[in-house]
């Protein structure tokens, strides 16, 4: 009992230290994140010239991620799927998107578009464009039958 009463306020104390890293980490994962985009976008590859990205959030591989995509005036999206569904906000100039099962649509900044997994879809920046992209899971780009 002698010994139980000695390490009890230590344990007590362990505990409450615990909780305050554990409501302190919490806190900081509540905090706003603001992101400059001017000067930290990033190639996307030696195999995909026209493209850039900042990845604001989450790794692609294999959780929910966020992005943001610029990409150069005549940039072709072939025939593509993806694992998760995408949800994309025009910021800067424009983007022409198809679908299977859809008709040719044109976004400028401001729009939205919402692209189901598993859809297929291309598409081509008429002009540069940047877009926000948020993928609800890990992402893919998977070329379609037909692209390979």
């Amino acid at each position: 009992m002698n010994v139980a009463r000695r390490w009890y306020p230590i344990f007590i104390g362990i505990v409450f230290v615990l909780s305050g890293l554990a409501i302190q980490g919490a806190w900081a994962a509540d905090q706003m994140q603001v992101v400059t985009l001017a000067g930290k976008f990033k190639a996307c590859g030696a195999d995909n010239p026209g493209c850039e990205h900042i990845s604001l959030f989450g790794n692609p591989a294999s959780e929910a991620n966020q992005h943001v995509y610029r990409f150069a005036k005549g940039y072709v999206f072939p025939k593509h799927w993806h694992v998760s569904n995408e949800n994309l906000v025009m910021v800067r100039g424009t983007i022409t998107i198809n679908a299977d099962g859809g008709r040719e649509q044109t976004l400028k900044a401001g729009d939205y578009v919402h692209i189901p997994a598993r859809l297929v879809h291309w598409g081509v920046c008429p002009e540069d464009c940047v877009f926000y992209l948020g993928v609800d899971g890990p992402d893919s780009f998977n070329l379609a039958e037909g692209n390979k």
